[in-house]
């Protein structure tokens, strides 16, 4: 009975610490991080079908955050993943290749294959006045295939009230 209950408490400990770190109710934290602990990245993954139904989207990201994108290439062509979001940060790319363009960076991605993007996203605009800053979106095109789109959201969490 002791153990069932030693159990319980190590198991209610970081449900406890995550849940006061998300609401921003331990001093320090940020984005339900405590200090000293890493958050693990967030993870999006993108699956192109076709050129008819663009870019399957499931997934989230935070500023300031690892993320990790993973694009399956379920279309018997090669296709392209550009943005505005990749023009200005570093993206280690994995099983495609980068193409750098003036105003954005794509990646692109042979049929039938996998690849992976490593980044972090830019910290957004936070108004230290209102405590506040905006989620926002990002366009994803295939330069290849213009048709084709998508988007990624940036969600920003921060767990001050009323600034301070």
């Amino acid at each position: 009975m002791s153990t069932h209950r030693f159990g319980t408490v190590l198991s209610a400990i970081p449900f406890a610490v995550a849940t006061l770190a998300a609401v921003g109710a331990v001093p320090g934290t940020t984005y339900a991080q405590i200090k000293g602990m890493e958050a693990p990245p967030s993870k999006i993954e993108i699956t192109i079908k076709d050129r008819q139904h663009g870019y399957e989207t499931v997934g989230i990201t935070m500023p300031s955050q690892d993320t990790i994108i993973v694009v399956r290439n379920q279309d018997s062509v090669t296709h392209g993943l550009a943005s505005t979001l990749f023009k200005d940060i570093p993206v280690k790319v994995e099983g495609g290749t980068e193409v750098r363009a003036k105003k954005f960076k794509s990646f692109h991605l042979d049929a039938g294959k996998t690849m992976t993007l490593r980044f972090s996203t830019a910290p957004t605009n936070f108004d230290s006045l209102t405590g506040g800053a905006e989620s926002v979106h990002h366009a994803l095109w295939c330069d290849i295939h213009p048709e084709v789109k998508g988007e990624i959201f940036v969600i920003e969490t921060r767990g001050d009230i009323g600034g301070g």
